[in-house]
């Protein structure tokens, strides 16, 4: 309905404002590449802003299946704000994390882990000997956890190799679901190859 998740969620937001009629110069300086490097549309995806893509391309995925329904349950439960382990370090629009949000003299969110990087929480992980996620060590070495095969991962074409060898039923669930996705990845030779 929305569009499939493209990239990045900066990235498939601007693309979706493009072609739903708001040009803002936000997208514009993402296309011209105003903004610092990495928040910069690349080259080999300008296209997207020429040409409408064969799918629609949204950033309201995240949205739609993890930030509604747990708002929602947030308000049934009578929670009054956010705790998420959002860090800075892992980057993309994440590097503006605060750790704390107050909207109208309220507490909306609180993000504790926000200023940790990755020395420390290897640290941590080392010295309380807290128990990973099978997925983060040998054969799989996942980097991350997100929704499985999800567009947005940077190492997506390693993770379905480990889904295709490990759980090829998963892999072929992947390859269902973000199909339209996948196909433009491998047409334009982009985080999956050929």
């Amino acid at each position: 309905m929305y569009g499939y998740p493209f990239k990045s969620k900066l990235h498939s937001r601007y693309v979706y404002d493009w072609y739903n009629g708001k040009t803002a110069m936000g997208a514009v300086r993402y296309f011209r590449g105003y903004n610092r490097s990495s928040l910069c549309c690349p080259n080999i995806l300008k296209y997207q802003f020429k040409t409408k893509p064969p799918f629609n391309i949204s950033s309201k995925c995240c949205d739609k299946l993890k930030k509604e329904p747990f708002n929602t349950w947030r308000k049934l439960n009578n929670k009054p704000y956010l705790i998420t382990g959002i860090r800075r370090a892992e980057g993309g629009q994440r590097i503006t994390a605060k750790c704390i949000q107050i909207t109208n003299n309220k507490l909306n969110h609180f993000n504790p882990l926000a200023i940790i990087d990755d020395q420390w929480i290897e640290w941590f992980i080392r010295k309380y000997n807290i128990e990973l996620c099978a997925l983060y060590n040998k054969p799989y070495n996942f980097k991350r956890t997100g929704c499985k095969g999800c567009p947005f991962n940077r190492y997506l074409d390693n993770e379905l190799k480990i889904l295709k060898q490990y759980f090829p039923s998963e892999y072929t669930q992947c390859e269902l679901i973000w199909k339209p996705v996948y196909d433009e990845y491998r047409r334009i030779n982009y985080r999956l190859k050929k």
